[in-house]
């Protein structure tokens, strides 16, 4: 038995070797050839912005350096609160963490999951133990005719494997077209996302706090219509992680 365990490493080992060799890995955003352990070169991983150290206990943005041990808040959070309750995301939205996640979204760079989820673990892991389902952002059918995928349901299939929670796609659907939420303000996003939820109605959600997946936290719009149904439908909480956010002035 020992002996054939050794056969398979062994074969394994000198496949991927194999593999390598006629396509050598490459990072996933400057194309350099790197080595099998890595996920990216040493050079882009430099360049990447985490959130970390203090932040806001409510919204996960970043926050001067504190030594307290206080469940610190944001102005924007204590100015008002969010309908969802608490959201988290692993990296500053910026021009580099936005060309990954472009990458993502529109050019079938699927294989970047890895990456992100890896960090989106580590960033939501005060959230993990009180989910009971998680659930994507869902695509509407039209969009997702041209994307071929919904990028947010690629993140929550692999985090939920993971983690170990219960999945889905269809307890959340979008019920509404709506334009692309790039470039306008807060209150138009707002209006553009208004009632393009809905909840399938042959599940119960009554009860559970559901941790809402998506790629970016920019205004918090279409989190807050996403967690505004689920809360009317008797979720407990809505949890928010993301890639990245966006940090407002």
């Amino acid at each position: 038995m020992q002996n054939t365990s050794s056969f398979i490493r062994f074969i394994k080992k000198h496949l991927f070797e194999a593999i390598d060799f006629v396509f050598p890995p490459q990072c996933p955003y400057c194309n350099q050839i790197i080595h099998r352990s890595q996920i990216m070169c040493d050079d882009c991983f430099k360049q990447i912005h985490f959130i970390t150290g203090s932040k806001c206990h409510r919204c996960g943005r970043p926050l001067p350096l504190t030594d307290s041990e206080e469940k610190l808040l944001c102005p924007n959070c204590i100015a008002k609160r969010k309908i969802y309750d608490l959201s988290r995301s692993a990296f500053v939205y910026d021009s580099f963490s936005r060309n990954a996640i472009l990458k993502l979204k529109h050019a079938d760079r699927t294989d970047l999951r890895h990456f992100f989820v890896q960090y989106m673990i580590r960033a939501g892991a005060d959230l993990f133990e009180k989910t009971d389902l998680i659930i994507p952002v869902p695509l509407h059918w039209k969009r997702r005719l041209t994307r071929k995928y919904n990028q947010s349901s690629v993140l929550a299939e692999l985090l939920a494997k993971k983690i170990k929670k219960p999945y889905s796609t269809t307890v959340l659907t979008r019920q509404r077209f709506t334009r692309s939420q790039a470039f306008k303000n807060n209150q138009k996003r707002k209006e553009n996302v208004k009632n393009a939820f809905c909840i399938n109605p042959n599940y119960d959600i009554k009860g559970l706090s559901v941790l809402l997946i998506d790629d970016v936290l920019t205004t918090g719009a279409t989190a807050e219509a996403c967690a505004k149904i689920l809360k009317q439908n008797g979720a407990k909480a809505v949890y928010v992680l993301t890639i990245a956010q966006v940090i407002q002035n």
